[in-house]
């Protein structure tokens, strides 16, 4: 009888032991230590342990942590910080011996810079946009350099200032209808001819015919004839150059 008592106790203590010691309070430990790439210990790292005894920990000053209490078994070892690039590793724990395991984590990359938004024009002492440029052009020189050729239309512009925009318009097809809200405009026809829609009604272009169109007011302009029809608008109201 005693002899089958030894043999028992003597099982038990080859297949159960590690169980056993567990139970009574004895575990394994797993000592995790997370460093960057020069080999600084990284304090305040978040370490989270999955498998048969989960654990979630941070990392002392000295870039540490012991994980104690553990099961053998296959873990999945976590290290996470928002400086760096999160990293994990898989330990196998096995019965008696304890381990420490090493992390070496990388630099996260520096979030991308805020977008700039671009600055507006500075005013000057009456808060208004910059005055521009002063600027004269000799028409008969410029169109002869900037001729429209056969193209359908060709717009350059002349001057710019706080609050009108000088163009040179060159017409072989027509200008849709339309209509601003916030600029008022002055049309005066070099060459050519053709015909304008200025509101309710139609008006004949020839050469040196002037036409004020008021902000608000619905026109288009439709070029006759063989040759082009070279116009000279001046917009007025907002600051050409604003964006």
């Amino acid at each position: 009888m005693l002899r089958r008592l030894i043999l028992a106790a003597a099982c038990l203590v080859a297949t159960g032991g590690a169980d056993l010691l567990f139970a009574q309070g004895v575990g394994l430990t797993l000592t995790v230590a997370a460093v960057d790439g020069t080999g600084a210990a990284i304090p305040g790292a978040r370490v989270v342990l999955t498998g048969p005894a989960p654990r979630d920990a941070t990392t002392r000053d000295d870039g540490t942590i012991r994980l104690i209490r553990l099961r053998p078994g296959t873990y999945r070892v976590r290290v996470e910080h928002a400086a760096y690039v999160t990293l994990e590793r898989e330990v196998t724990l096995r019965a008696g011996q304890s381990q420490t395991v090493q992390v070496t984590l990388t630099e996260a990359a520096p979030p991308p810079p805020e977008p700039v938004e671009p600055e507006a024009p500075a005013p000057d002492e009456t808060g208004a946009a910059p005055a521009g440029d002063p600027r004269a052009v000799l028409i008969t020189d410029f169109i002869e350099k900037n001729f429209i050729g056969r193209d359908p239309r060709r717009e350059d512009e002349l001057g710019c200032t706080a609050s009108a925009r000088t163009r040179l318009i060159q017409l072989r097809e027509a200008l849709s209808e339309e209509s601003r809200p916030d600029a008022d405009e002055v049309i005066y026809v070099i060459a050519g001819e053709g015909t304008m829609r200025l509101g309710n009604r139609d008006i004949a272009l020839e050469s040196s015919l002037v036409a004020v169109v008021p902000r608000g007011t619905v026109r288009s302009i439709t070029r006759k004839g063989r040759n082009p029809l070279i116009v000279l608008s001046v917009v007025s109201g907002p600051s050409c150059t604003a964006p």
